[in-house]
């Protein structure tokens, strides 16, 4: 293995990482400096001293006893890995996923005259790097904490802990990435739609499970298990560096360094998987084509039955073919599925989730603010990104004789009918935990319905306003600006439906008036189609410009 050549190639990722982070947003002469990363890391470095000094004088000060301090220290110092761990491993995830499929068919990896040992190392180096600010800003705010608190020789430990974990969350991507190119070869072997389903639900899954170990209430529970000495957390590698931490706070030393020691193994062992699986996979199967000897006949949809137009109905199937075959547009269909149910677990899974909640208002109020919340963002993202999709087949439907209305119809029925799916999901979950009362059910249906459409539509309007039709490995489909906006108005749009349930609910509480729950989101429902209606008519102008643009 070649140290030079693994530090060059190491740096032509590094480069590729930050020139994808995209092209309007950083110039070329700021991403061609490597040294920028060190900077950025050496600043939040300072911010997590500060903030670390800080935490330690909010804790004195409110008369926190020792016992309560060094619990919290043993919180903060113990989850650092597990957090690095499933931060390197998630973004990592993302980054790869992120590819289009049209950037991962040259293979141009083949190509360049290295081994797979020494791609594998680079890229791990490469990742450790990019990522490298938050193992700094989270060492730096351990610093005062360690120092303050007593625990000097635990943050030496911590510092030692972090970096193999950061590694270990980078190799783990590797080994990831040659099983992902593994099961990509078995999908295309199956072809027809069952690879289309297994190529969806895969990515679900996999998203599902990344957002799952950066979650923070499984951090916690991971937390409360290590400091409980339950003796099955010993046999999980990935603990390890956290029980590295937890020894030492205790003033176990040699125990600490036993699994310090064993961290080091494990990442060995990954390190040794990850260089196996790349040489095995090295070369990928080249993409095959299937065709059926089957026709079939559309039948009558029902959504004409509401009025939608023929051309709308075919346009959608037109969306769900092509999303369903491109894997940077399936990740984007699995936002709207998976927010909706990772929002729901830290209430799903609490410690004691009894069935009195479900009397009263808890319930409802809980379905109706985090739930629904997690709804309207997936529904927004997946909207605002819906016409940079087109990306040169807008000329298609440009020659094409249909309306700007018509194509808008179509991307919000595109974007609805992916949504209601995780509208459904995390409704059938919190019905089955919490035993909704059937009326309340279907108030949330039809309140969620309204909150889709009108997320929606507005990320519609702000997806045609705010296009990116630029091609790239890694598309994003709409403007950074278009991002913040579409934010900031898609959360204005669910405070503004909110409203009425919080003036019946200040009513309650200060003019002693009858409640109804039902009114209120009744209410935020008529609320949530007028901001539909109004956001259709925009983005009938905003496409109806973009298709005078160009020519016929």
């Amino acid at each position: 293995m070649r140290i030079r050549v693994l530090f060059e190639f190491a740096k032509i990722l590094m480069l590729s990482r930050l020139r994808n982070t995209r092209q309007s947003f950083l110039s070329n002469s700021i991403t061609n400096r490597p040294i920028l990363i060190a900077l950025i890391g050496s600043i939040m470095f300072a911010a997590g001293v500060g903030f670390g000094t800080a935490t330690v004088s909010f804790l004195r000060g409110a008369g926190a006893s020792p016992a309560d301090i060094g619990q919290i220290v043993e919180t903060i110092f113990g989850g650092i890995p597990i957090f690095l761990i499933g931060f390197f491993f998630t973004m990592g995830l993302l980054w790869e996923l992120n590819a289009s499929s049209e950037s991962e068919s040259s293979d141009s990896i083949n190509w360049l005259p290295i081994s797979p040992s020494e791609y594998i190392f680079a890229s791990t180096v490469s990742t450790s790097y990019t990522y490298s600010p938050l193992v700094l800003v989270t060492v730096g705010y351990s610093l005062p904490i360690g120092i303050l608190t007593g625990n000097t020789s635990a943050f030496l430990v911590l510092v030692v802990a972090s970096v193999v974990a950061a590694f270990i969350g980078s190799v783990t991507v590797e080994i990831l990435r040659s099983l992902l190119a593994r099961a990509s070869t078995a999908f295309n072997k199956v072809g027809g739609r069952l690879m289309i389903i297994l190529r969806i639900l895969g990515m679900i899954l996999i998203l599902l499970f990344a957002q799952t170990l950066f979650s923070g209430f499984l951090i916690i529970r991971i937390i409360n298990s290590v400091s409980s000495a339950n003796a099955a957390t010993v046999l999980v590698p990935l603990l390890w560096p956290t029980l590295s931490i937890t020894s030492i706070l205790r003033s176990n030393l040699l125990s600490s360094a036993y699994f310090l020691l064993l961290s080091l193994g494990f990442l060995a062992v990954l390190a040794s998987a990850a260089l196996a699986l790349r040489a095995k996979f090295w070369v990928a199967t080249p993409p095959s084509f299937h065709f059926s000897n089957t026709g079939t006949i559309s039948s009558v949809s029902r959504l004409r039955k509401i009025g939608v137009s023929v051309i709308s109905l075919a346009l959608v199937r037109r969306e769900i073919r092509s999303a369903t075959r491109r894997k940077e547009v399936v990740r984007l269909m699995a936002i709207p599925i998976i927010l909706p149910v990772m929002i729901s677990f830290p209430a799903l899974f609490s410690p004691a989730p009894t069935t009195s909640a479900a009397s009263g208002l808890i319930s409802p109020l809980f379905l109706a603010v985090p739930l629904l919340f997690g709804v309207g963002l997936g529904t927004l993202f997946l909207g605002m990104t819906s016409i940079g999709q087109e990306g040169k087949r807008l000329w298609n439907l440009s020659s094409l004789p249909i309306e700007a209305g018509t194509i808008v119809t179509s991307k919000i029925l595109f974007t609805s009918l992916i949504s209601t799916i995780g509208l459904v999901l995390g409704l059938g979950l919190t019905v089955f935990f919490f035993q909704v009362s059937i009326v309340d059910t279907m108030t949330f249906v039809a309140v969620g319905i309204t909150l889709v459409l009108a997320e929606a539509s507005l990320g519609v309007a702000i997806g045609s306003r705010y296009p990116d039709f630029s091609d790239g490995p890694r598309p994003r489909f709409v403007t950074i600006i278009g991002s913040i906006i579409g934010a900031f108005l898609g959360v204005i749009v669910m405070l503004l439906m909110s409203l009425p349930l919080l003036i019946l609910l200040l009513a309650r509480v200060f003019l002693l008036l009858p409640f109804s729950l039902q009114l209120s989101f009744f209410l935020g429902g008529m609320l949530g189609l007028i901001f539909a209606r109004i956001s259709y008519s925009l983005s009938i102008r905003s496409v109806d410009g973009i298709l005078r643009e160009l020519p016929n």
